[in-house]
């Protein structure tokens, strides 16, 4: 029976990023399985992998609760590996649900175990992750130094999807820090690998960002509008809630800057109920913020003119 838990687990971790239901599926039998049989190692890692699911798949709540789970049998069976595993997953849940500070001390622990055993492949997804959450609180001096340490351990391990994910919050640093050369230069090499290995919601995801800084950098209307319209199709086709409703955001402010304000207005709305659906905190006040400088600009009222 073990033996069956460990295959089904292990067939379940290699397919997570391209079937992420089916990798669910094997996970669960696995669970069920390792339940029946007091299997708790079995156990802990048929949990960590439905976690691992349930973020990649916007059950941010349900993938904390199952890494707090695996989190509790991991410190049971002193699994150092497993605890920094399963942190690191409450950490990425919580920074997608907007709490920031949470998520910073989860990946500190994470880091620390990582550290610990001299793990290099999980110390440069955490430094990437730590990096991230740097970024959104605007420390991107610190961010950028993350980034990088994790960029240089995934190219020496050769690891070029991880490289390619370190890329893109790369760029986002550089973009926020109005460097759009040099963002534009990460998100496209990230954007060739991902196509490469055939990933859509990270081709989307580059494509977003592409959209967003080829707007910004060279005020590019047809090239913005048509890597977010593609950007779109994929996260449509994902049934990516969240996904639609940034691309969206974007789609309507580089409508509304080109001057066509009811289709911006109409994009926005679409985008606000969206994120109001997946309670995307953050979202949700960049599209109230967009929308009402909208509504005061037609009604002529002076605002902030920035947009995001």
């Amino acid at each position: 029976m073990k033996e069956e838990i460990e295959r089904l687990n292990k067939e379940a971790k290699a397919i997570k990023r391209q079937d992420p239901a089916r990798a669910e599926e094997l996970a669960r039998q696995a669970q069920a399985l390792a339940h029946e049989i007091g299997d708790r190692a079995g156990l802990a890692e048929s949990l960590t992998i439905i976690a691992d699911v349930c973020w990649r798949t916007e059950r941010y709540a349900e993938g904390m609760q199952a890494a707090r789970e695996a989190l509790a049998l991991f410190t049971e069976l002193d699994d150092l590996r497993g605890k920094a595993r399963a942190l690191n997953i409450v950490g990425i849940c919580h920074k997608e649900l907007d709490e920031m500070n949470k998520a910073m001390l989860a990946y500190q622990e994470s880091l620390k175990w990582a550290e610990h055993i001299g793990d290099k492949n999980f110390l440069a997804s955490i430094l990437n992750n730590i990096g991230t959450v740097h970024s959104i609180l605007a420390d991107y001096p610190t961010a950028l130094e993350c980034l990088l340490k994790s960029l240089a351990l995934f190219q020496e391990l050769g690891d070029r999807y991880s490289e390619a994910n370190v890329r893109v919050n790369i760029g986002i640093v550089y973009e926020l820090n109005k460097e759009y050369g040099n963002a534009l230069k990460e998100y496209q090499s990230a954007l060739t690998v991902f196509e490469s290995l055939n990933l859509k919601k990270e081709i989307a995801t580059a494509l977003v960002n592409i959209g967003n800084t080829t707007f910004e950098a060279l005020n590019d209307f047809e090239n913005a509008r048509h890597a977010l319209e593609k950007s779109l199709r994929l996260y449509e086709e994902l049934n990516s809630l969240d996904g639609i409703a940034t691309t969206k955001n974007s789609l309507a402010l580089v409508y509304e800057k080109k001057g066509e304000d009811e289709r911006a207005i109409e994009l926005y709305c679409e985008a606000l109920a969206l994120s109001e659906q997946v309670a995307n905190k953050s979202l949700i006040a960049r599209v109230c913020l967009n929308l009402g400088r909208l509504y005061s600009k037609k009604q002529g009222i002076k605002g902030d003119e920035r947009g995001n």
